[in-house]
């Protein structure tokens, strides 16, 4: 990324007009955050292309940023990782845990499938709250777009944001960034609880959704994506 780290003057123009021709569904959600990134262009993630990187905040890289807020939200099923299993792994079932060797072949398979598992979790989170949240007027930062915050809200009248970074448990790695620039305040929630079971739900913050959200309809949501997708 070059040393200037700005958006051209029309990046909000920009953005809704590649955005008509992607989805024009999306294109007021994704003008709102072109305009957060315009402002705190510090805070957008930087591109792996150096194509793109070189181009920071020109039309080729709000393009870059359009296509990946749209394609990421499209639906996407588990997928077991391609890693190869460790024998040795196995061999420690066996002599430590006395797994009997008929069931570890089986064993390491539910493992390729659990961890596929574990895996989109955050993800359907941040789907079953871009659902919720949306509608009255959040924006998830869908795309990996922005450093730290998954959901921006931006407040026309009083020119405020509001951002929050949401993880799946306590024990996930955070960000350390607590603000971005002007001291503008990223909200920090977290669903579960690493060290007992329990859920964080009754600590949502209430100034980003007044609606009932819960752990029981958090599941329900999961359950009717994934049959969808099926």
């Amino acid at each position: 990324m070059s040393d200037a780290v700005f958006f051209v003057e029309n990046a909000e123009e920009l953005a809704k007009n590649k955005m008509d021709n992607i989805n024009p569904h999306l294109s007021e959600r994704f003008q709102i955050l072109i305009k957060f990134l315009s402002e705190f262009p510090e805070s957008s993630t930087k591109p792996r292309s150096k194509k793109i990187r070189d181009n920071f905040g020109k039309e080729e890289h709000i393009e870059y940023l359009a296509r990946n807020f749209n394609d990421s939200r499209r639906p996407k099923k588990p997928t077991p990782p391609n890693t190869v299993s460790d024998q040795v792994v196995s061999l420690v079932l066996s002599v430590s845990f006395g797994i009997p060797e008929e069931n570890l072949s089986r064993i390491q398979e539910e493992h390729r499938l659990s961890m596929a598992s574990e895996n989109i979790v955050g993800e359907l989170l941040e789907r079953y709250l871009a659902e919720k949240l949306e509608p009255s007027g959040w924006i998830w930062c869908s795309g990996t777009s922005v450093k730290a915050v998954d959901f921006i809200h931006y407040n026309s009248e009083a020119n405020e944001w509001g951002l929050l970074q949401v993880k799946n448990r306590d024990n996930t790695e955070n960000s350390s960034s607590n603000k971005v620039r002007d001291n503008t305040e990223i909200k920090k929630w977290f669903r579960t609880y690493s060290q007992r079971d329990a859920t964080n739900w009754e600590n949502f913050p209430d100034e980003v959704s007044s609606k009932e959200l819960s752990e029981s309809d958090f599941r329900c949501f999961v359950e009717r994506y994934l049959k969808n997708i099926r």
